[in-house]
């Protein structure tokens, strides 16, 4: 598989999608912005000027509502959220090209889902940068930085993630609550907790760094991939997946304090790993499973470990004594 080339095919067709929405919104004239207050028409929306808010600032109060924040901030004094659907369901927002800061939440999305994401900075919030209650969005080139709890919070399934920083937040990166999730080429770094949690099953990573968080680098739970991913120097395990049937391939978790990767459960599957220099073990495994081209050197517990639950595991090309 050229890894390369499906991570471009990938973002390609997520910039499509966002075309697609902004041709929609387009479908009527667009509207400017020039003040904080309710969005209450289906439409186009965009910023004149950086804009300052007490409490909550731009309010979504009708389904496909689209904002072009136009490369503009907008500035909270710590309380409301920059952008919100004030607990509402209204789906199918698009907020775009600008920075949210000092708000309590950056972007609150609290009863809605179906959004579209791009190119936004919401970061130096008190609570999380991004929180979406429901399902099935699409975050483009993302950043969300130093806020005081996590990075981005999606607490249903069926999301794309691409080209994601979320660094130095005070809960962890990245927190997906549901299945069916695909990020690609996310960075999760210097985090307080977790780098990345994704809490349910079919769920890809994909071109992915988690590194020097405190807590665990990446934490997934069944039916899950992980492709050219880092996780290292985190404070707990690199990688941890508490169920069964997952796969690591071509990825690296070294130096983390825990075990550079540890498997919970059986059915577990490892092509072309290095897990080098972490506190605890190299691998943990539980049979049955799946080991080809490993090499696990120098960890202070045991390089490979094998329990057996359900047979033995199948092993080629170890580099683990």
């Amino acid at each position: 598989m050229n890894i390369k080339l499906w991570v471009r095919q990938i973002t390609a067709a997520l910039f499509t999608i966002l075309l697609i929405g902004g041709f929609c919104a387009r479908a009527s004239a667009a509207t400017a912005v020039t003040s904080c207050g309710s969005l209450s028409a289906p439409g186009n929306y965009f910023l004149t000027k950086n804009l300052s808010a007490s409490g909550d600032c731009l309010v979504i109060a009708a389904n496909n509502v689209a904002i072009d924040m136009k490369g503009k901030t907008i500035t909270g004094n710590g309380s409301g959220s920059g952008i919100t659907d004030s607990g509402i369901q209204h789906n199918f927002a698009i907020i775009a090209n600008g920075k949210i800061r000092n708000f309590d939440d950056g972007i609150l999305l609290d009863n809605s889902g179906l959004a579209i994401i791009s190119n936004v900075d919401s970061s130096k919030n008190a609570g999380d940068g991004i929180f979406i209650d429901r399902c099935c969005n699409t975050l483009n080139a993302v950043t969300a930085n130093s806020n005081g709890s996590s990075g981005i919070d999606i607490a249903s399934d069926d999301s794309s993630l691409s080209n994601i920083e979320t660094n130095g937040n005070g809960n962890g990166g990245i927190f997906i609550s549901q299945c069916c999730n695909l990020l690609v080429a996310g960075t999760a770094n210097n985090n307080t907790g977790i780098g990345v949690q994704i809490n349910s099953d079919d769920s890809f990573v994909v071109g992915s760094t988690m590194q020097h968080n405190t807590g665990i680098g990446l934490r997934m739970i069944f039916d899950s991939g992980v492709i050219k991913v880092n996780t290292s120097n985190n404070g707990g395990d690199g990688m941890e997946f508490t169920s069964t049937v997952n796969q690591v391939i071509q990825s690296k978790s070294n130096k983390n304090v825990g075990t550079g990767i540890d498997f919970l459960n059986r059915f577990g599957v490892i092509s072309g790993v290095q897990t080098n220099r972490n506190g605890g073990d190299g691998v943990d495994i539980v049979c049955r499973g799946s080991t080809a081209s490993l090499t696990a050197l120098h960890n202070t517990g045991s390089n490979f470990v094998q329990t057996n639950s359900d047979g033995p595991c199948a092993n080629l090309n170890l580099n683990a004594p």
